[in-house]
């Protein structure tokens, strides 16, 4: 029986996402691996109810070859839910390069989208 899902994503550099989702998000690391280091492979973070596991291109490709690329350039998009979505639009509109404005959608939800450093889409909802 399925119990949970989490993200795992590939990055150029874990650090450098790593210290996106902190500083503009407010998410933690929870775990890298190595610890410390230069480069990391695989990093953990975390936020209220979310996680999301990032794991470094050469690592995660010779994992699964099939994901062998030159460029990552993402296919998905992840949909976060707030508690307030106005305030926090207002919080990170001047922070971080927005892919859609604040806006009411065709079924009913306030919500905007914004790029995190690898360009990845995340659209934020309430």
């Amino acid at each position: 029986m399925y119990q949970s899902i989490t993200t795992n994503i590939m990055v150029k550099n874990i650090k450098e996402t790593i210290k996106f989702y902190e500083e503009k998000l407010g998410f933690q690391k929870v775990l890298s691996v190595p610890e410390e280091g230069e480069i990391l492979n695989f990093a953990i973070i975390a936020k209220d109810n979310i996680t999301i596991m990032f794991q470094e291109q050469n690592n995660l490709t010779e994992e699964y070859p099939t994901l062998k690329v030159e460029n990552i350039k993402p296919t998905f998009t992840l949909f976060i839910t707030v508690e307030n979505v106005q305030k926090l639009y207002e919080d990170l509109k001047d922070k971080v390069e927005i892919a859609k404005e604040l806006h009411k959608t065709f079924y009913g939800k306030d919500e905007f989208a914004i790029f995190d450093n690898n360009k990845n889409i995340l659209t934020i909802s309430c």
